[in-house]
């Protein structure tokens, strides 16, 4: 049961991810194809070794844990995570300002992954706003 502290509590985030969001002009993610996207890096998480992300009220950058045990309704739901990051806590797709996929996965054991192949499976699954340079791929989530 939700006690009222806890409503204002989540009422005082989504304030906060509302006012952040506020300076973009576009949104181009939805919570369908984030789901989509999110199934699709799990059934490959033997090719997708990091994920980075950032969130729109902070500068902090963490990192998504997706792997094969990963499932929908368990770790995932139709709008976000709970404990899938180094961030801790919820973190709802809406929030996330982009993924980055990092060309190299490990620094200590000199593991890269395979930018090309990740970028396939993402264009697989839909249109998505990317760029990419030396350092990785990075999946828009907001335009400016």
């Amino acid at each position: 049961m939700r006690t009222k502290r806890t409503i204002r509590n989540d009422e005082q985030i989504e304030r906060e991810i509302e006012k952040s969001t506020s300076k973009f002009s576009q949104y181009l993610m939805s919570n369908s194809k984030w789901v989509r996207l999110i199934n699709k890096l799990v059934e490959n998480s033997e090719r997708v070794l990091k994920i980075e992300f950032k969130k729109v009220q902070h500068t902090l950058i963490g990192e998504l844990y997706l792997d094969q045990d990963t499932a929908f309704g368990f770790d995932y739901w139709q709008n976000g995570f709970e404990g899938n990051s180094s961030l801790g806590g919820w973190l709802m797709f809406k929030e996330i300002e982009y993924l980055f996929f990092p060309k190299v996965a490990d620094l200590v054991k000199h593991v890269e992954q395979d930018l090309e192949q990740i970028e396939a499976l993402i264009n697989s699954v839909g249109k998505f706003s990317l760029e990419t340079d030396v350092r990785g791929l990075k999946v828009v989530c907001y335009r400016v």
